[in-house]
């Protein structure tokens, strides 16, 4: 199996947030991106606690990546099934193949009208960046930034580039093929 693997350079350079980090403790967070989110095309949730609060706020993702862990312990979100459902193994610090294939079909499906839910057995914390390549431009990715709030970003061209970036500086691992 082909896996990404982030290297220490780029460990650091992801420390800083990919788009526009909103502050505060949930659900505020939440509730100043409200409106941005009910006008975008497709919203898509990386994380458990992300997926959840944007459910509260009845906005129904266009893609929800979730693992069922929230800073290193179980979760079990309250995560509504009306989607297409795929599971994908995809270790921490890394961007499985299988992980890339998921996202890009669930956004194929997307184009048809079907909402995707991609549970990771493992982590899902780089799924942001493969999530931003293959989301249609006028996208919304939006991911948590752990005690410090949320992070939303809006899908551009230079957006898009930029995570290329990131994918093309991480290392290439072949398991066992």
């Amino acid at each position: 199996m082909m896996r990404l693997v982030l290297t220490p350079s780029l460990r650091s350079e992801l420390k800083e947030p990919l788009g526009r980090l909103v502050r505060g403790q949930i659900p505020v967070p939440y509730e100043r991106i409200r409106g941005e989110l009910q006008k975008a095309p497709h919203v898509i949730t990386v994380g458990d606690v992300v997926t959840e609060n944007v459910l509260k706020l009845g906005i129904k993702p266009t893609m929800a990546i979730y693992d069922h862990r929230t800073k290193r312990r179980e979760y079990n979100p309250d995560i509504e099934t009306d989607a297409v459902l795929m599971t994908v193994q995809n270790p921490a610090g890394t961007i499985t193949k299988a992980l890339l294939n998921a996202i890009r079909k669930g956004f194929g499906l997307a184009e048809r009208g079907r909402r995707v839910y991609i549970k990771v057995n493992g982590e899902e914390d780089l799924a942001a960046i493969p999530a931003v390549l293959y989301a249609p431009l006028g996208s919304l990715v939006i991911y948590g930034q752990p005690d410090e709030g949320v992070v939303l970003i809006k899908v551009t061209p230079e957006c898009k580039r930029r995570c290329a970036r990131i994918i093309s500086k991480m290392e290439v691992v072949h398991d066992g093929d």
